[in-house]
This record gives C-alpha cells, structure tokens and sequence, in this order.
C-alpha cells in the first residue's frame, strides 16, 4: 500500500479500495459534490476513458448512485452523486472519514519529523 505524501493524501479512498474506474469515478463526484459534470469533463478530470463512462455510468444511473441533470439529448446530459441513494450518502460518508483520517496522519507524520509537539503539548 501506498503511503500517504502532500500530493495524494486522501485523493482516491474508493479508487485505493477497489482499484477500479467505478470506484474512481464515485471518488470524483463524490469530492466534487454537489456539482453535476459531463462525461468529457469526468473523463477529463477523473482521467476515466470516456468509453469507460459511456459503459459505466448507465449503471450507476440505474442502481441509483448517481443521477442525470440537464438536458434529454446524450450530449447534454450531466451526472452527479445521488442525494436522495443510501448507498451513495453512505460511500460519501466512507469518503470524506477516509480524507480526514489520512490528513491528520499526514499532518501527525509531519509533526513527527520535525520533531514538533502535538497541540496542547508543552516541550521541554
């Protein structure tokens, strides 16, 4: 496993998890809630295969992970983390307690380095 460094502290939980490009999409609408993207800029910015998403998001449209906005041409449509889904609230609970535990690690890990006391503790 990967340890945590400045540039990927808490990024990808899901994606480390499961290792694939469903888990990483779901990270990416997750971390970019409450914001709704096409499938170019969730390729674009997710780094997915926009194949990837043409095949993947119409079953997490129908499980209920993630709904569609906009308009009804393909082009125009937009996706984002469901609100209403169970599952989906769950998966951004997991999300946001994994980026916040790997932060204060990292910031923990830091300290340790630097040899600097933890908040509230008095040096000698």
């Amino acid at each position: 496993m990967e340890s945590a460094t400045s540039n990927n502290v808490g990024t990808r939980p899901l994606e480390d998890l499961f290792g694939n490009a469903v888990a990483k999409a779901l990270d990416f609408l997750i971390i970019n809630e409450p914001f709704d993207y096409s499938l170019d800029e969730i390729s674009q910015f997710a780094h997915i295969p926009i194949d990837s998403l043409r095949k993947m998001i119409p079953g997490l449209v129908e499980k209920g992970l993630v709904e569609e906005t906009g308009g009804k041409k393909r082009e125009s449509r937009n996706y984002k983390l469901s609100e209403k889904n169970v599952l989906a609230r769950s998966l951004s609970h997991y999300v946001i307690a994994k980026i916040n535990h790997d932060i204060e690690r990292e910031k923990f890990s830091r300290r340790v380095k630097a040899r600097v006391p933890a908040p509230g503790i008095k040096g000698n």
